[in-house]
């Protein structure tokens, strides 16, 4: 399919051109021949599901620097409890670097956890939100400080010559779960950018990750602006995610998930909104803004009939009460998530909400825990 046809088709679905500047100002090389490649259906159409970490795990390399059977076990009970069917869960290629043996054992037994309890995983391999991944910032546990890496790190991606590690960690992934039926979908990048060679790395593991596909279906994780789905189309990507994690009006929360719908809908490929929190009226907190202490606390009921009610997959973040993953949100208060170690609930409305059981029953503990303080 060439540009001027791509353009005519997502056309004829009625989005306007000007509501989409950064995917349809792909270049004619990512736009070109978008259907060459058949798409892989993920084997769940509409998934109901979360982000899953540890509540005490700060980044992704302290969860399996520090994975524990039973917490995993209890936790994907959770999850259960409340009839989710898929957790989006990301590995950590720096904690396979120190212990690849434990990291991949560690993998076969989540995903056997969540199997037993009717729930297969969205398995990301790399993120590119965070801080710079360092010794110190992967091992941070002041609940002021202490965020996500990016993975890999800078030093990785503005380097080519350095690419062929995630490589490899990439093609270890591939070879043991290509296949899985365990999973629902591989992500192979969360929201990379343009900055910092992070589009380029990404499409060069997305080429990895391809050559080596078998059924499960291959994503790129991005964000409300569909950034990244025009840099993937020419590889194949086989589903499509979207992030808009505080809107400030339900109204603006519809349309943008209209749009998204209907450019998916032109692409002929699944769409899943697989990060979503809360409506945020005074501001989405990103830019340091001072946000009202009473909307810094989770408030998943406020879009969950909202996402529902679009008939598309999703994951809230997250399973875990816990602390804001990002730094933007961690320097202003936020905490987000749904359930307590112990099994009680931060917010009793928005168990309901997720589960669409208004008889849900569970404590409800609207406090944050000592280790986050």
């Amino acid at each position: 399919m060439d540009r001027k046809s791509f353009l005519k088709k997502l056309s004829a679905t009625g989005v306007g051109i000007a509501s989409l500047p950064t995917l349809l100002n792909a270049s004619p090389k990512q736009m070109h021949d978008v259907e060459v490649y058949q798409p892989v259906k993920p084997q769940i159409t509409a998934p109901k599901g979360a982000i899953y970490l540890p509540a005490q795990a700060y980044n992704t390399w302290q969860q399996w620097k520090n994975y524990s059977q039973k917490e995993t076990e209890r936790d994907f009970g959770y999850a259960q409890s409340i009839g989710l069917n898929s957790l989006r869960i990301w590995l950590s290629y720096e904690y396979w670097l120190e212990n690849p043996k434990r990291h991949m054992e560690s993998l076969d037994h989540m995903l056997d956890a969540a199997d037993k309890k009717g729930i297969k995983v969205l398995l990301a391999l790399f993120d590119s939100c965070g801080v710079e991944n360092t010794k110190a910032a992967r091992e941070n546990l002041n609940p002021r400080t202490a965020v996500a890496v990016k993975s890999p790190s800078l030093a990785i991606s503005r380097d080519v010559s350095k690419w062929n590690g995630p490589e490899r960690f990439v093609n270890v992934v591939m070879e043991r779960h290509a296949n899985d039926k365990r999973l629902v979908a591989i992500e192979v990048m969360n929201e990379p950018g343009f900055a910092d060679n992070r589009i380029a790395m990404s499409r060069f593991l997305f080429k990895a990750a391809k050559r080596k596909q078998g059924s499960i279906p291959l994503t790129i994780g991005s964000l409300q602006g569909m950034q990244n789905w025009g840099n993937f189309m020419d590889l194949g990507i086989d589903l499509l995610e979207y992030h808009y994690n505080f809107p400030t009006s339900i109204g603006d929360f519809k349309r943008k998930l209209h749009t998204a719908k209907q450019v998916a809908k032109a692409l002929d490929r699944p769409l899943w909104i697989t990060e979503w929190q809360m409506l945020r009226k005074s501001g989405n907190g990103w830019n340091g803004k001072k946000i009202p202490e009473k909307e810094l606390m989770p408030d998943l009921a406020s879009l969950a009939g909202t996402v529902y009610k679009s008939g598309i997959g999703n994951h809230f973040w997250s399973l875990m009460f816990k602390p804001a993953y990002l730094t933007p949100q961690r320097k202003i208060g936020t905490f987000n998530g749904l359930f307590h170690e112990d099994g009680s609930v931060y917010s009793l409305a928005d168990a309901r909400a997720v589960s669409q059981n208004p008889h849900f029953q569970a404590e409800e503990r609207k406090a944050i825990p000592d280790w986050a303080k």
